[in-house]
């Protein structure tokens, strides 16, 4: 008891001690039990929001469409707790392109941010991106945009002006010549906004791309199912029995579906083969209903002909027996005159109705021809494809994914550095506390207290200041580093207030290896004094002895120092644990914020780096994967008769379904090209780490055994653990597999690429490959509008697939890397504020340490200025060595980090600038100097008579 009561004796006598412990233990808890928990907080947030949403777990598409009984037999599939069908079309708004979707009633349901849903025709619900886009509200009307239905509405325009003609012509003979796509038209295209609301498909601010305008969505728009004029759904969604007690982000979450999505493949064939034959007999019957009706009119048109044959012959025969009688008549009388007249007249009519009959006969030789093109695109109809996807195919899930994760990366490494420079301050102060009580320890060792008894007093000292500061920096640490993170990234994300779960492992964690790591030292230390004997314990540690430093062997610089700096010269080299303790200490601190500033270098190297001195595009169009030849060419000449267009490049790109093994699950792609030095403008292709020239693979395809030589880049190579020379098996989208030989490895931050030559792939595969992206630069003084007018333009023609502009991708992961930014500088305020406390209870430990050396300089004359001058010597020494040692370390730290925290399609910047090395020096040598100052008055309230106190 009396052993407790001393140790709470001694938290009042050496409450900077205790406080330095508190604060450091504080912030390392605060920070790593903080930023651990927000990786899992995020998630837990989203899966919420995704459960209260009912977000779809499956999400089937179709080329074809899906019919209402697919509906049916969705649902009845085995582990599908329900269905749900959904309609959608991309239209446009003021040259905004926008995704239209039926209401949904089961899954996928809006989060209304304000109004209501729509309930009826001529109402809509609108992102709430189109709010800030196009400065709209509840209440107001919006025009939508088809280009398709303009395109129909114009020839309805010219059918409205033939009106006059005849309806029972044969120019109707084609009308039911259709075997088009069904209908996308809309009942009506202007709405009343009714609400505002966020939707769980699009979880980030991005919406994806299109084939309608500029190739890019803006946002999205509901409107009731009744107000699509078709029949068929464009998707169908499904939630799953088994994972209603699943949570999202989870492992176990993400296998079954992706398993359960694969499995489902063939039933979602089937369904396609179904409305293949559907719209296949649909159409043939149309077409047979148009032939027989040709058919018809041939019949008619056949039996017109002998008609007028037969009036021909007997006209002819009118006509002889005229001419007869007029032979016998010597003169024309009246009755002559006017039967001839109506010969004539009959044989105009004949010829009117031979004509018209030719014109009959042309117009249904012209159905035939347009009947026999229309029977062959009947047979040629594609049938169709199928996919069935988990909520991993979804972008903004992922993404929200990968940036959650991030956070987590960063508190499973970072801290770490944050924990060692803790303990190691703490094992400075409890070391000095144990040896300046060696008299008190001694004493009770002589008085009868055992080892456990008397080392509870210093355990207990320890426990109760890492376990205190840790409570508290558990409390803060949680309640607001999470928060901080969480509301960055919302500027990406669409996902309601943060939601803070309780995690006790991480809490347990974060407090017990604070608290073992304290007081461990505190038993290290203690331990060592207590073996020793009681009457060696009661006499202090003798000094060490005096002896020559290398410096006096150098005289010029020896002679000239003062009395002053020879002594600080002497007390820096004599006392070496004291020096290296304190370098390791300020060295920690300086790499802290070389590691803290240089994350910030690191991230934004990327965007530098990557499209500046890499990318040298501004955009890129995509082709379709049953592009033809023609459509190639149509827009390989659109693209190049622009006037925006300074230099373009057609190239063939593929996602491959692995590489060396390892599946590819987002970022790595294959890129052919014809020519190399044509490439090479559009991106470098150079070496990191030196100027050495690259080796370019060219004429290495070896067919025997399906292998070519490819470059590879840098992140690619360092996950697969490849060097140059290496072969590796790469599967291709379309499943055929090719062994590439690592000729080289290039620079490249975002996503993998493996280079290889056009013609070398071509020949190992045998498809007759062709491009199938466009690379593309404009001009210097293209403008925004220019280009969204030629991007529109080439989105929407045929064999055109989408369009991304190289800005925007610069935009997203400025956005990503500004959220990230956060918690960069959280990590280097608490670095600074860790290096300040660490720097603080140095030069405590300094003071306290040699109270009686300095009590005696101010008994010998030394004034106050003086003294601490003393001090400050060998501190700004000790500082210097610190900050050139933490400059170093910090560098490999760095590197060291951003290998670790990096994911698999990104690699960060390996390089610091100078003026974070400079930063960093100066925040190191400010805080030297703030806490040397602050150490001046603790020195100036040295008592002079304990020089003269007895040892003993």
């Amino acid at each position: 008891m009396v052993i407790i009561t001393d140790a709470f004796r001694e938290i009042k006598k050496s409450l900077k001690r205790f406080l330095s412990l508190l604060l450091l233990v504080m912030i390392a808890v605060a920070f790593l039990s903080g930023l651990r928990t927000t990786s899992p907080d995020m998630k837990y947030t989203a899966s919420k929001y995704y459960k209260d949403q009912n977000l779809m777990d499956i999400r089937m598409l179709s080329t074809l469409g899906f019919m209402e009984e697919d509906i049916d037999k969705v649902s009845s599939y085995e582990g599908v707790l329900c269905a749900e069908g959904s309609r959608q079309k991309d239209l446009q708004i003021d040259n905004l392109v926008v995704s239209v979707y039926s209401m949904p009633q089961k899954m996928n349901l809006l989060y209304l941010k304000e109004g209501r849903l729509a309930t009826k025709n001529g109402e809509c619900v609108i992102d709430s991106n189109l709010v800030s886009d196009l400065n709209l509200k509840v209440g107001d009307v919006i025009t939508l945009i088809d280009p398709d239905n303009e395109k129909e509405s114009k020839e309805d325009t010219d059918k409205d002006e033939d009106s006059d003609k005849d309806e029972d012509s044969d120019e109707a003979l084609t009308d039911d010549i259709d075997v088009e796509a069904p209908s996308t038209k809309l009942n009506d295209y202007t709405y009343t906004i009714v609400g505002i609301a966020d939707s769980p498909l699009y979880v980030s601010v991005d919406r994806g791309t299109s084939n309608v305008g500029s190739g890019t969505i803006s946002a999205f728009i509901y409107v009731p199912e009744t107000e699509f004029d078709w029949d068929y759904y464009t998707a169908i969604y499904l939630l799953l029995d088994k994972t209603q007690d699943m949570e999202a982000y989870t492992d176990e979450y993400d296998d079954y579906t992706e398993d359960y999505a694969e499995s489902m493949e063939d039933f979602a064939d089937s369904l396609v083969s179904l409305r293949y034959e559907y719209l296949h007999d649909q159409s043939q019957d149309s077409l047979d209903e148009a032939k027989a009706k040709i058919d018809d009119a041939q019949k008619e048109v056949d039996e017109a002909k002998d008609e007028l044959e037969s009036a021909q012959e007997e006209l002819d025969a009118a006509k002889e027996e005229l001419e007869n009688t007029i032979a016998y008549l010597p003169e024309i009388t009246p009755e002559i005159e006017e039967a001839q007249k109506e010969l004539e007249d009959n044989q105009a009519e004949i010829d009117e109705a031979k004509a018209d009959l030719e014109e009959a006969q042309k117009e249904i030789d012209e159905a035939m021809v347009e009947i026999a093109d229309a029977q062959k695109e009947i047979d040629d109809m594609d049938a169709g494809t199928s996919y069935v996807l988990s909520r991993s195919a979804n972008t903004g899930y992922m993404s929200y994914k990968q940036d959650a994760e991030k956070m987590g990366d960063l508190a499973n490494v970072f801290p770490v550095i944050f924990y060692l420079v803790a303990a190691l301050s703490c094992l400075t102060s409890m070391t000095r506390m144990v040896e300046d009580h060696r008299g008190e320890i001694g004493t009770l060792k002589a008085l009868g207290y055992g080892y456990s008894m008397i080392s509870i007093k210093y355990i207990g000292y320890a426990f109760f200041a890492s376990f205190t500061g840790g409570i508290i920096g558990l409390i803060w640490g949680n309640a607001l580093l999470p928060v901080l993170c969480f509301e960055a990234w919302k500027g990406q994300y669409t996902l309601p207030d943060l939601q803070i779960v309780l995690q006790p492992g991480i809490y347990i964690f974060s407090v017990g290896i604070a608290v073992v790591a304290v007081t461990g030292t505190a038993f290290l230390a203690s331990r060592v004094e207590l073996q020793a004997r009681p009457a060696k314990l009661m006499r202090p540690r003798a000094p060490k002895a005096g002896k020559r430093v290398w410096l006096e062997k150098i005289g010029f610089i020896w002679n000239k120092l003062k009395f002053t700096s020879k002594v600080s010269c002497r007390n820096l080299f004599r006392y070496k644990q004291r020096f290296w303790m304190t370098v390791i200490g300020i060295s920690g601190c300086t790499a802290l914020l070389v590691v803290g500033l240089g994350l910030y270098d690191s991230l934004y190297t990327v965007i530098d780096n990557q499209f500046e001195d890499i990318t040298h595009y501004d955009a890129y169009l995509d082709m379709n994967s049953d592009q033809t030849d023609d459509q190639l060419s149509a827009v390989d000449k659109a693209i190049d008769e622009s006037s925006i267009v300074s230099d373009h490049m057609a190239i063939y790109t593929d996602m491959p379904t692995s590489v060396a093994g390892t599946e590819n699950d987002l970022g790595t792609y294959v890129v052919a090209f014809r020519d190399y030095d044509k490439f090479s403008e559009f991106i470098s292709v150079a070496h990191r780490t030196d100027d050495n020239e690259v080796v370019i693979p060219k004429d290495s395809a070896n067919i025997s055994d399906s292998s070519l030589k490819a470059l590879f880049t840098e992140k690619l190579a360092d996950v697969n653990d490849l060097s140059i020379g290496d072969v590796v098996e790469v599967v291709l989208s379309d499943d055929t597999v090719i062994k590439v030989e690592v000729a080289d490895i290039v620079e490249n931050y975002v996503y993998n690429y493996v280079y290889m030559n056009f013609d070398d792939l071509d020949a190992i595969t045998g498809d007759d490959l062709m491009d199938n992206r466009f690379i593309i630069k404009y001009t210097d003084n293209a403008t925004d509008t220019q280009i969204d007018e030629l991007s529109s333009k080439l989105v929407a023609m045929e064999g055109a697939s989408s369009y991304t502009r190289i800005n925007a991708v610069v935009d997203r992961f400025d956005k990503s890397f500004k959220a990230v930014n956060v918690a960069v500088g959280i990590i280097i305020a608490a670095a600074a504020a860790l290096a300040f406390i660490v720097l603080y209870n140095l030069t405590n430990i300094n003071i306290s340490e040699r109270i009686r050396e300095l009590a005696t300089l101010k008994v010998l004359g030394f004034t106050d200025k003086e003294t601490t001058n003393y001090i400050y010597r060998e501190n700004t020494v000790m500082t210097l060595v610190g900050i050139i040692f933490g400059l170093i370390g910090g560098k490999y730290l760095l590197v060291w980090l951003m290998t670790t925290v990096e994911n698999s399609y990104m690699m960060f910047g390996r390089e610091i600038s100078i003026r974070s090395y400079i930063l960093s020096a100066l925040l190191t040598a400010v805080f030297s100097l703030f806490v040397n100052a602050i150490a001046h008055f603790s020195i100036q309230k040295i008592d002079m008579v304990e020089s003269l106190k007895s040892v003993e």
